[in-house]
């Protein structure tokens, strides 16, 4: 049974991996081995078996967990960096607000427990994935007429201070890096539209607000990197702000998380 103290540990945890995952493309690994690490003690603390209670707090003080998680998924087949660190940050997240620490740790070896749930939260991403790529149909992105989807409608045409070429060209460096959510989240920027009617699209992988949230933040650093290596300020100031636009948009709409 939860107590409220529970409830408020919660809450601060969430609040803890919100912040972290504001910039998951450069994983604070001992930031997250520290979480694992305090649930980890306070699970040792209510136990009174001595042998599991040392094994508790010899695996919060040398383990590296979030080293462990990113090597699962990269052996998964996830080899882009930036996307196996978003999934590593999701794991992480789901595993520190589940259930993983709700159990008699002398029944069971927590080392067991953990590998079993990094096994399953990557089995279930996989399986989402695969899912996904069933449901969009498999139409290539092409500007020659009659091979595929333009690269326009892809990810938005109405930024008029920024080149057409050069902006298909980051559409498509966006879509190669965050797949078709990223594409949907920029078109809906460039165009003006609001994003809530991406939340829950299913052809999507039914993304939340905060996992949008997040792929603004994505699509952000992106462009920094690719108009930096142009050289192309006018074209960066024109996408900024519109990615500020839409992130005091999704704050005003969703909550702002300090």
């Amino acid at each position: 049974m939860h107590t409220f103290i529970d409830h408020v540990h919660h809450l601060r945890l969430e609040e803890q991996l919100s912040v972290l995952g504001e910039n998951v493309y450069e994983l604070n690994h001992e930031a997250y081995d520290q979480l694992f690490a305090t649930e980890l003690k306070r699970l040792a603390m209510q136990t009174n078996d001595r042998m599991a209670k040392a094994q508790l707090e010899d695996l919060a003080d040398d383990f590296k967990f979030t080293r462990y998680i990113l090597k699962s998924v990269r052996s998964a087949g996830f080899k882009d960096d930036q996307q196996a660190n978003q999934i590593t940050h999701d794991i992480v997240s789901q595993l520190l607000l589940g259930s993983l620490f709700e159990f008699d740790p002398a029944t069971i070896p927590f080392g067991k427990r953990f590998s079993v749930s990094v096994a399953n939260a990557i089995r279930n991403v996989v399986a989402k994935q695969n899912n996904r790529q069933r449901l969009i149909p498999s139409i290539p992105i092409s500007d020659e007429e009659g091979v595929g989807i333009p690269s326009s409608q892809i990810a938005g045409k109405n930024v008029s201070a920024v080149d057409q070429g050069v902006n298909d060209e980051f559409a498509k460096f966006v879509h190669s890096r965050l797949g078709p959510l990223g594409s949907a989240v920029l078109k809906s920027k460039l165009e003006g539209d609001e994003v809530k009617g991406l939340v829950g699209n299913v052809e999507l992988g039914g993304p939340t607000s905060y996992r949008i949230k997040q792929m603004v933040i994505a699509i952000k650093q992106l462009a920094q990197e690719f108009f930096a290596e142009r050289d192309d300020d006018a074209a960066l100031a024109q996408i900024e702000r519109a990615l500020d636009s839409e992130r005091k948009t999704m704050e005003k709409r969703f909550g702002k998380r300090e």
